[in-house]
């Protein structure tokens, strides 16, 4: 629908054949391209332009019945786009009041009271505007349109009708279904628009069921309207030119409109003006991704792009010198990174892709590493584990969950407080988010997951976006590690916790398009039953301990290989590391407490605790000066 809006059209065609249009969604946007040529011209001349009077001038562009366009605020004030048509209606209003009193025989009230603007009042209460409607209606005559804004604001309950709000509702019903007394031709009512910002602050009343009343949704500007927008601004964005690409034959002005379009997928107008403002505000010109990232997260450099090739050469290594025994995983989050760094990711879903860096879904028994690998990618992407945000999923199973996850509605308890999840990711935009047990939550939250690893943005209930494109979303899951089947291969092992995960969602939650989302990405973790992965699992927990040792009593620690010897035999081999975690502190933390808290006399720096093993258990002696 080339130079035109669906919205648009929509909203002139009801004007010919309905009697009120409710238009909600984003109401307090700015309309700055968008329109009629009218409208553009009056944006480019003002800057901007409401969408209240961007609907007014539709409205009288496509119909000539309308002689004039008035504007009601919440607060009754009235406002009209041109003075002339403060005069037609002060004309109308007042004729309206004369033919009520019985005064010029209910004939002809056009042009027959004088200069009445001046005299018209400042405001007027919406249901006294509606009942105006309601006597031109009646009368078969038509004359103004009323723009009632942020209507949503007019009633306190929209579910209970009380008082005042039941008298609103009860005048919008009587404008909207008043009828000619006697058939005339080309006789017109008076035509209304509502803009509120969500058909719940309305009451359902006023528009179900009734084909009188048409619903219009505004929503953000789609890939042509953003198009426009950055044709008419481009030279106002101080944005750095991009590099050439071999046989892209494009000027750089088309290549920069064409990267904005793409990295603003998902704004409102009112982001692109905001934009255009923050750019004229730096010092240099910014690459058009780092202008973005200033935008959205407060910081225009983002560590993915701090990092090196010779660093990403070694994610790897630096992965597995943390996680033992997970090689296949290992190597698909080296390769995840590498997309990243390359600028690939998510270019299946457009070529400045919004979604989330990376998505994983870690499958396999309890202790194999699944929450420390996630943790290691944290620190080798972002410098700090803490960087890895973790949300326990058995804590949101429940029907309402999500008000946690992205904040409850307006009027419930909770709402200004917002979300856990999207005050987090605005708190940290540049994290590894962690969901442990994913398929303990309730089928409502996995909505929420849909629109993340789709468009990475994530509104929560106070209307604030949060962005996920700097992320990596990691799923963990401990499907099918109760049924696996002893002696698998590595093929065998993915097939097995893959056909689970693959159960679980469309057959047990009828959610096959969050599998979908997934795609290649559902990671079979292996067992943790190899003695040399156990052995160096060992060594490694055995380091905090030494260091607090070390770093509170100044003694060193020594443990010989029948030591841990047994502690490995006292490990719970299907627990993985966990086992090893809670041998350590069963065999090694419970006698070394209670030996240290009988020879604390003689803790000093430069002493050593050996730490042996007889069939009774394990033995523990202090040596040196």
């Amino acid at each position: 629908m080339s130079g035109r809006h669906l919205e648009l059209e929509m909203l002139q065609r009801a004007a010919l054949h309905r009697r009120a249009v409710i238009l909600d969604g984003h109401i307090a946007d700015l309309m700055a391209t968008d329109g009629i040529a009218e409208a553009q011209r009056w944006a480019r001349a003002e800057g901007s332009i409401s969408v209240a009077r961007w609907v007014s001038r539709a409205i009288l562009a496509a119909s000539p019945a309308y002689e004039c366009a008035v504007i009601i605020g919440p607060d009754g004030r009235l406002e009209f786009d041109d003075p002339q048509h403060r005069q037609r209606f002060a004309t109308l209003y007042f004729g309206a009041t004369v033919e009520l009193m019985g005064e010029n025989g209910g004939g002809d009230a056009y042009g027959s009271y004088g200069d009445f603007a001046q005299e018209l009042p400042q405001t007027l209460r919406p249901d006294e505007v509606m009942g105006l409607i309601e006597r031109f209606a009646q009368a078969g005559r038509g004359g103004f349109v009323a723009v009632f804004d942020f209507a949503h604001l007019q009633v306190s309950d929209p579910s209970r009708l009380q008082g005042e709000d039941r008298a609103w509702a009860l005048a919008f019903s009587r404008a909207v279904a008043a009828e000619p007394h006697a058939a005339s031709e080309g006789a017109t009512a008076p035509f209304m628009v509502l803009l509120a910002r969500s058909l719940r602050g309305l009451p359902p009343v006023v528009y179900q069921n009734d084909p009188r009343v048409q619903l219009i949704h505004l929503g953000a500007p789609n890939r042509e309207a953003r198009q426009r927008f950055f044709e008419a601004h481009l030279e106002a964005l101080r944005l750095r030119p991009l590099a050439p690409r071999p046989g892209d034959r494009r000027s750089d002005r088309a290549r920069l409109i064409e990267v904005m379009v793409d990295l603003t997928e998902g704004l409102m107008r009112v982001d692109l003006r905001q934009i255009v403002d923050l750019s004229q505000r730096m010092t240099d010109a910014l690459p058009p991704q780092r202008l973005m990232n200033l935008y959205r997260y407060g910081d225009q450099r983002s560590p993915w792009e701090e990092l090196d090739a010779d660093k990403v050469r070694g994610i790897d290594a630096a992965l597995q010198a943390r996680v033992f025994g997970q090689d296949t995983a290992v190597a698909h989050l080296g390769n995840m990174v590498r997309r990243a760094y390359l600028g690939l990711s998510g270019l299946q879903h457009s070529a400045q892709s919004a979604s989330p860096k990376g998505r994983l879904f870690f499958a396999g028994p309890t202790g194999v590493g699944k929450t420390e690998l996630a943790k290691a990618l944290a620190e080798f992407l972002f410098g700090d584990e803490r960087a890895c945000l973790r949300f326990d999923m058995s804590e949101y199973n429940h029907e309402h969950s999500d008000q946690r996850l992205v904040g409850a509605p307006p009027g419930y308890v909770g709402f200004e407080e917002g979300g856990q999840l999207t005050n987090a990711v605005r708190a940290r935009p540049f994290s590894v988010l962690l969901f442990d047990e994913i398929e303990k939550a309730h089928g409502r939250i996995l909505d929420k997951f849909l629109q993340i690893l789709e468009d990475g943005r994530l509104t929560d209930g106070r209307g604030e976006t949060a962005w996920f494109g700097e992320t990596v979303i990691i799923f963990t899951s401990n499907l099918g590690a109760a049924e696996m089947p002893e002696g698998l291969d590595e093929a065998a092992r993915q097939a097995h916790f893959r056909r689970a995960v693959e159960r679980h969602f469309v057959t047990e939650l009828k959610r096959p398009e969050l599998l979908n989302r997934l795609g290649e990405n559902i990671l079979a973790f292996a067992p943790v039953t190899d003695a040399e992965v156990r052995g160096q699992l060992l060594e490694r927990k055995l380091e905090p301990v030494a260091a607090h040792l070390s770093e509170r009593f100044g003694v060193g620690l020594l443990i010989d290989a029948e030591a841990k010897r047994f502690i490995l035999r006292q490990a719970r081999l299907e627990h993985g590391g966990r086992g090893l975690l809670n041998a350590i502190e069963r065999v090694l933390l419970s006698g070394l407490a209670d030996y240290l808290f009988d020879h604390e006399h003689q803790l000093m720096s430069g002493r050593r605790i050996h730490v042996g093993a007889s069939e009774a258990g394990l033995r523990f002696e202090l040596r040196g000066a």
